[in-house]
C-alpha cells in the first residue's frame, strides 16, 4: 500500500508542479521547461524533481537555479492545491535525457501542437484576440452576480473605446440594481454578432436563458472558475484570479484603454461582489492591489460598498428574519445550513436584488467551516456552498454535478427542500468531513 501511495503523490505533485511552473515569474525559468518526474521518499519528508529545459547547459543550469528560488512558492502552491497532510521539501534536479535527441524532437513536436492549440489564451493573447475582432456580443450567467455583469459591461465599454461594436446579451434575470448599471450596453434588437464571448461562464449549462443558442459558438471564454469545462473555441482561464473582473481588467490594461471612472466602478462591483466584499479565502494580494488601483481611477467604493454590502429593504430585512429563524447548526455546530422557499420568497415581496448575498448568512454563526445555502428557484433547487479551508466547496458541489471555487461552489438538484437537506448532510457523513 505504502508503494501505491507514493505512486500517487507522484503523480499528482508531478501534474501540480507542471501546472505551477507556468506561474513562476523568474526571466531564468523560459523557453521549454518540462517536469519529467517526481520521486518521493518513503517517509514522505522530502522529494527530487527532474526537470528538462531544452537549451544549452548554462541555460539548463540558470533554469534549475530560478526554479529552486521559487520552491518556497511551488511547494505552498502545491500543499493549497493537494491539501497533503505533510508536503515533502522539494529538491529540482536537471534531467539530462533532454539533450537526446529524439527526446528533443518529441517535445518540439509537442510545443508545435500546443501552438496550434488556440484554446488557452493567457490575458496578452486574449486582449490581442479582442483588438482584431468586431460586432461582440458578451454573454454573461444564469442568476447573474456582479463579477459577470460588471466584467462583461466593463468589457463592452473597452472595446467600444477602441471603435468596436460591443454589446450584452440582455440577461432577463439581472437584478434591478445591476440592470441598471448594464442597460445602456445591451445589444440592439437585430444586431448579428460575429464574435461571441462568455465572461464568467464554467459550463455551457450556465448560459442565462435565451443565449444558448450560442454555447457550440463562442469565440473567447474568459472565466476563473477551476472547474471550467471546455466549450468555447479559446479560452483565457485563470484560476488564481479571486474574480473575473481581475483578469478582464488585466485585458482590458492590456488592450491599451484608459481606465475610466465608470470602467472603474463596474470592475470595483466585480471584483468586490465575488470576493464578499474582501471577505472570502479566496482574496489575494493582487486583489487588492487592483481593488486600490481602481479606486486611484476613481472607483467610488464607498456608495458601491453601501449599495451592495450595507443597505437592506424591509424585503430584505423580513427574509434574512425568516431564513436565521429556521438556521440548522449540525455536526457539532460546524454546519450551517438555511433554506428558502418559493413561498417565503413571496411572502416576503423579495426581488432580486433582495436575494443578493444570502448565501453568506449559512455561515454568519461562530464555528461554521461549512455554509450551506438551499433554495427554490424556477422550479429547481439550488444549493450554494460556503466553506473554510477544510472543505473544497467545488469538489463537494463536483459530486452533484455542480461546480465553482475551493471556497465558494454550488448546484443544481432535483428534489424538493427536504430532500436536498438530506443529500448534503448524507454526503457530508460519507466523507467524513467532521
Amino acid at each position: 500500500m505504502g508503494s501505491v501511495r507514493i505512486g500517487r503523490v507522484n503523480d499528482e505533485l508531478m501534474k501540480t508542479l507542471s501546472e505551477l511552473l507556468r506561474t513562476v515569474r523568474d526571466p531564468r525559468v523560459t523557453g521549454l521547461v518540462s517536469i519529467v518526474r517526481v520521486e518521493t521518499a518513503p517517509d514522505l519528508g522530502s522529494a527530487r524533481v527532474y526537470v528538462s529545459v531544452l537549451g544549452d547547459e548554462n541555460a539548463r543550469r540558470d533554469c534549475i537555479k530560478g526554479i529552486t528560488s521559487a520552491s518556497g512558492y511551488l511547494r505552498r502552491e502545491a500543499a493549497r492545491r493537494l491539501r497533503l497532510r505533510y508536503t515533502p521539501e522539494l529538491t529540482f534536479v536537471a534531467d539530462d535525457s533532454i539533450v537526446s535527441g529524439t527526446h528533443i524532437m518529441e517535445l518540439i513536436d509537442n510545443v508545435a501542437k500546443k501552438d496550434d492549440d488556440k484554446r488557452k489564451l493567457i490575458p496578452e493573447t486574449a486582449a490581442e484576440f479582442l483588438k482584431t475582432r468586431d460586432d461582440i456580443l458578451i454573454l454573461t450567467h444564469k442568476s447573474p452576480d456582479g463579477d459577470t455583469v460588471g466584467s462583461a459591461a466593463a468589457l463592452a465599454i473597452a472595446l467600444s473605446s477602441l471603435g468596436k461594436r460591443a454589446y450584452l446579451f440582455e440577461n432577463t434575470e439581472m437584478s434591478a440594481r445591476l440592470r441598471r448599471r448594464a442597460k445602456a450596453y445591451f445589444a440592439p434588437e437585430g444586431f448579428v454578432p460575429k464574435c461571441v464571448i462568455a465572461v464568467d461562464i464554467a459550463d455551457k449549462k450556465l448560459f442565462c436563458e435565451g443565449a444558448e443558442e450560442f454555447a457550440e459558438n463562442v469565440d473567447l471564454s474568459i472565466d476563473h472558475h477551476i472547474t471550467h469545462k471546455p466549450y468555447s473555441r479559446r479560452a483565457c482561464v485563470v484560476a488564481e484570479s479571486a474574480a473575473c473582473g481581475e483578469i478582464v481588467y488585466d485585458i482590458v490594461k492590456l488592450m491599451g484603454v484608459k481606465i475610466t471612472k465608470k470602467l472603474a466602478d463596474l470592475l470595483y462591483i466585480a471584483i468586490s461582489t465575488d470576493t464578499g466584499r474582501f471577505l472570502h479565502a479566496n482574496t489575494t494580494p493582487e486583489t487588492h492591489i487592483k481593488a486600490a488601483e481602481l479606486i486611484s481611477h476613481g472607483a467610488d467604493f464607498e456608495a458601491i460598498n453601501r449599495e451592495f454590502f450595507v443597505e437592506k429593504s424591509a424585503a430584505r430585512l423580513a427574509l434574512e428574519a425568516e431564513i436565521l429563524s429556521g438556521l440548522k447548526l449540525c455536526f457539532g455546530g460546524k454546519v450551517g445550513i438555511i433554506t428558502l422557499s418559493a413561498e417565503t420568497i413571496r411572502k416576503t415581496k423579495a426581488t432580486e436584488d433582495d436575494l443578493e448575498g444570502i448565501s453568506a448568512l449559512a455561515r454568519v454563526a461562530k464555528g461554521v467551516s461549512l455554509g450551506v445555502y438551499i433554495h427554490e428557484k424556477n422550479g429547481a433547487i439550488k444549493v450554494s456552498l460556503r466553506s473554510d479551508e477544510r472543505v473544497n466547496s467545488a469538489e463537494f458541489c463536483a459530486f452533484f454535478g455542480g461546480g465553482g471555487h475551493e471556497r465558494a461552489a454550488g448546484c443544481t438538484m432535483d428534489c424538493t427542500l427536504s430532500e436536498a437537506v438530506e443529500k448534503i448532510v448524507t454526503r457530508i457523513e460519507e466523507l467524513q468531513l467532521f
